[in-house]
């Protein structure tokens, strides 16, 4: 069976494009003929290209902008780095991306796929996220065909289900009559999907934990040498956050650790203070590398928290606030789920797991992974 996997790729985000490859991977060990679809968001898309950009309308915020991007290039050749970075992406989407089927940036187009796929998932990441993909036709599978088995893998609403409008509500309800198999990644949202459909819902795990440990490090294997030769901790912010960079400093300090953060052109990231630089470029794979080598990891993000617990690695996270801080929910539900955070430790500030803390989280989470397994195979039968 031919099976094309629809998710959010393109952003040069690591988490995505690891949650993207572990999927199409374990379809792939199950026996199917799985690629993973290079379907390019409009909203995405867009917010790409405004980060490289010149802007041409001359207010002082644009001018100011295009300083900064002019600055940035001159003292830390920027634009070169970001190409280098875009290429590794690139090559390692190459490995499970249908490459004969082309770019799609519409559903309209999508539609070409029913002659050659027997069956479509769309999942996981944000992809049902209004602010992040406009509720996009095409991550409700609208282009397939009603003779394709439509199956949704782990998606989020990236919301809490009580802060979602009746409107949007009304709008994802409808868009989801039109998918035969239902899963979620967060239970919070379980319910929801369930009321606006009068089906069953089934949650199961991020695709990063559908593989073993000893799956991660066959990835591991084919990454380039990045890993510094001094100890080091791993520092990665999905949003900035200065208090706990500052905080990553200081206990990297007092630890005698160097400080990594793989997001940063490395010029600016010796600028800044950080001690420590990969030693070659930065792919998805040398990013889990990077991760799994590290003596600690300092993060506001979830696949990084979730690769902390797969690889037992001391973790701190600072818990984001304001309008970000709903992105802590997920975090919590899953240390919550592996029986390493209490509601009583939640209280808002520093989340510390010891590195040997994470000993028994493999085996909770063997359950739901096989759970999780289960229904794939189901709804391809």
């Amino acid at each position: 069976m031919r099976v094309g996997v629809v998710t959010v790729h393109n952003g040069q985000n690591y988490g995505a494009s690891l949650q993207a490859y572990a999927l199409v991977t374990k379809l792939r060990y199950s026996g199917f003929e799985a690629f993973l679809i290079d379907y390019r968001n409009a909203k995405i898309e867009d917010r790409i290209s405004s980060y490289k950009r010149k802007e041409k309308n001359n207010s002082i915020k644009n001018i100011l902008k295009n300083l900064r991007s002019l600055s940035s290039d001159m003292l830390f050749n920027t634009s070169q780095h970001l190409r280098l970075v875009s290429e590794k992406f690139s090559s390692f989407h190459d490995m499970i991306l249908d490459s004969d089927a082309g770019i799609f940036h519409t559903c309209a187009e999508m539609k070409k796929l029913n002659m050659c796929y027997d069956a479509f998932i769309c999942g996981s990441d944000q992809i049902w996220n209004y602010n992040i993909t406009g509720l996009d036709e095409t991550f409700f599978l609208l282009f397939a065909n009603d003779a394709k088995k439509r199956i949704s893998y782990a998606p989020s609403l990236g919301m809490s289900s009580n802060s979602i409008s009746p409107k949007l509500k009304a709008e994802i309800g409808e868009k989801l009559q039109h998918i035969g198999h239902l899963s979620v990644r967060e239970e919070n949202n379980k319910s929801l999907i369930e009321e606006l459909t009068q089906r069953r819902c089934q949650t199961v795990v991020d695709p990063v934990l559908l593989f073993t440990v000893d799956e991660w490090f066959d990835l591991l294997e084919k990454a380039d040498d990045v890993c510094p030769s001094q100890p080091y901790a791993f520092y990665y912010p999905v949003i900035e956050q200065p208090e706990l960079e500052s905080f990553a400093m200081k206990e990297a300090i007092k630890r005698g650790w160097k400080l990594l953060n793989p997001r940063l052109v490395p010029k600016y990231a010796k600028a800044k203070g950080y001690t420590e630089v990969p030693k070659a470029i930065v792919g998805p794979s040398e990013f889990l590398k990077l991760l799994a080598s590290s003596k600690a990891v300092f993060t506001n993000s979830f696949h990084a928290t979730v690769f902390s617990a797969v690889f037992q690695k001391e973790l701190y996270v600072v818990p984001l606030k304001g309008k970000h801080s709903i992105r802590n929910n997920r975090i919590f539900e899953y240390l919550k789920k592996i029986e390493v955070l209490t509601e009583q430790a939640n209280d808002g500030r520093l989340i510390y797991i010891e590195s040997g803390g994470f000993k028994n989280c493999d085996a909770i989470l063997k359950t739901n992974r096989e759970l999780s397994i289960e229904y794939l195979l189901n709804s391809l039968k």
